[in-house]
């Protein structure tokens, strides 16, 4: 069993507040809004990405069915043009007349055709060519409100670690002045509870925790030795006393 002059014994409620305030510091640090907002931008950005690859995929069928139907129309312009010279030319016989008239009404259709087509594609090309300006648009906006808040996470850390350190400096002057063996018995509590080493007692009131003490267990506590170092029967929990 430890046993500490109860001014050391007290010490621990000092020390267990800094350890208090360091866990709530560090659980605010791993638990910030702005860190929550920063995966939501990262997740946009990662459909934004998705959305963009399909953008480009499309913009690129849009180009080549554009140029498609543009050299198809011009194949066919450039054929009706031979054969009106050749229409025109009056080289052909006369029964050749009639066929190659023929054709180039053939080719008109088909041409009418061929550029309705065009239109379409053109208008394809267009609309693909705005979604993919608009995703560009979209990630650059993205990117910008990470930066804003990838900024305020830092100074959020910045502003944390300083009171971290802070509190850790004066944890290790306050630690240093604690008998080793008490120091230990603390330190090996607070590890099996999961943060709560120490607690005061005032009177019948247990405070700094969540700790019972049954009216037999009280009675036993007011009756040990001053220096005797008490553990709570739920937890084994350190009370310290502090009335006498």
């Amino acid at each position: 069993m430890t046993s500490a002059p109860i001014a050391q014994q007290r010490l621990l409620i000092d020390l267990q507040d800094l350890d208090s305030r360091l866990a709530r510091l560090r659980h605010e640090r791993k638990h910030l809004p702005v860190l929550t907002r920063i995966e939501s931008v990262v997740e946009r950005l990662k459909v934004n990405k998705r959305a963009a690859i399909q953008a480009e995929a499309a913009l690129d069928e849009a180009k080549k069915q554009a140029t498609r139907s543009e050299n198809e129309v011009a194949q066919v312009v450039r054929r009706a043009e031979v054969l009106r010279e050749r229409l025109h030319s009056g080289t052909s016989a006369a029964r050749d007349l009639s066929a190659i008239q023929g054709e180039i009404d053939q080719l008109g259709q088909r041409q009418s055709a061929l550029e309705e087509a065009q239109i379409v594609a053109m208008e394809a090309l267009d609309s693909a060519r705005q979604e993919a300006e608009r995703l560009s648009q979209e990630e650059s906006e993205i990117r910008t409100a990470g930066r804003e808040l990838t900024a305020k996470r830092d100074a959020e850390f910045a502003r944390l670690d300083e009171e971290i350190e802070s509190l850790e400096n004066q944890r290790a002057d306050l630690a240093g002045t604690i008998e080793a063996p008490l120091l230990a018995d603390y330190e090996a509590v607070r590890t099996s509870t999961g943060g709560l080493g120490a607690v005061a007692l005032r009177g019948r009131t247990v405070e700094g925790g969540a700790v019972e003490i049954s009216p037999q267990e009280l009675a036993r506590i007011v009756a040990a030795p001053a220096e005797e170092v008490i553990h709570a029967e739920e937890n084994d929990v350190i009370i310290v006393r502090m009335d006498i």
